[in-house]
């Protein structure tokens, strides 16, 4: 028997620690001993009914795509090389056939990554959703040694994770955030000299003091929404705005002239463009790991959880008043 954590009904209240039979392993399949799973804003949306276009409605539903842990089985199509393996399986995936929030879960063998030696279950868990969400600040920005990039949210674990791609390309992070405390933190974690609270300050002013008036050579912006005009004035000259959220609405007005006088490129963006490329993804496997091999990316651990005190952490991500990730630990 397994233990996954299931939504029955609306809220945080309604969650429940379902013992469940794991369905016999497809050819393609492996069973793993969950070590660590990361619980996130989506799933928090999920479990108060939110549903994006689409998305089937159940009576129960289970959750989670973020996990690392220890291969216990194989389906019979899958290498014996990684039975007792440490992985951190490729997120995000169907959490509807493969939840990952729980004990004891199923996984996609294709999807399988090894730990690096010096990684923990918890950083490993930490890791897929984020850096590659953010992975075209390196891969797609073309930005150069003293660019600047401009990181909207960038307490957030994404934000952290493009923070880190782009010093990587020696571009200089400005990030935004409405906490001043969390501007504090993040500060002193990433060791940066440009941080906006974008609650007390104007984003336009503050963009022109720190570039001299140059403006900002990539964005990345989880908001959207009426922040998206500000966006592209404070964009300079052949800039490229990514959108990978509508934290702020889907809808806006922005001046056409400013993305034809200035050359923009705005493109949206979403994690699954690039982890469904089989090719693509495993180019971005590889320099990840090899960057936190290395000691490079270092994700952010804000708080562990055991399985057993799986509503006080919901409860704690609800609060959004802390820098990193929520983890659990069956």
């Amino acid at each position: 028997m397994a233990t996954l954590v299931c939504v029955h009904g609306q809220g945080i209240d309604q969650l429940q620690l379902d013992e469940v039979e794991l369905r016999e392993l497809a050819s393609n399949e492996v069973r793993m001993t969950v070590k660590a799973s990361r619980i996130t804003g989506d799933q928090l949306n999920y479990i108060k009914g939110l549903r994006l276009p689409g998305e089937a409605i159940h009576e129960i539903s289970s959750l989670g795509y973020e996990a690392a842990g220890i291969v216990t089985a194989i389906g019979k199509a899958v290498d014996e090389k990684w039975l007792g393996k440490r992985v951190m399986p490729v997120g995000p995936y169907d959490f509807e056939r493969y939840p990952s929030l729980g004990d004891d879960i199923i996984v996609p063998a294709s999807r399988l990554v090894e730990i690096p030696d010096n990684i923990d279950f918890a950083a490993a868990a930490s890791t897929w959703v984020p850096y590659l969400t953010a992975y075209p600040v390196y891969s797609q920005s073309n930005l150069k040694s003293g660019d600047y990039v401009l990181i909207i949210a960038g307490t957030s674990a994404v934000g952290q994770a493009a923070i880190d791609l782009a010093r990587e390309l020696g571009a200089i992070p400005i990030v935004t955030t409405r906490s001043r405390r969390k501007a504090a933190q993040l500060r002193q974690l990433k060791q940066l000299n440009h941080v906006i609270i974008s609650n007390e300050e104007d984003l336009v002013t503050r963009i022109s003091e720190i570039t001299v008036g140059k403006g900002v050579q990539f964005i990345f912006d989880p908001i959207g929404g009426n922040a998206l005009p500000d966006l592209l004035q404070v964009a300079s000259v052949g800039a490229k705005i990514y959108e990978y959220g509508i934290l702020g609405g889907s809808e806006c007005q922005f001046s056409a002239g400013l993305l034809l006088g200035k050359g923009l490129m705005l493109k949206g963006w979403t994690v699954s463009e690039l982890v469904e490329d089989d090719l693509a993804r495993s180019q971005a496997v590889t320099h990840i790991c090899e960057k936190l091999s290395l000691g490079d990316f270092n994700p952010t651990i804000a708080k562990t959880y055991p399985l057993s005190q799986i509503w006080e952490a919901y409860r704690k991500l609800e609060k959004n008043d802390f820098l990193g990730t929520i983890i659990i630990e069956p």
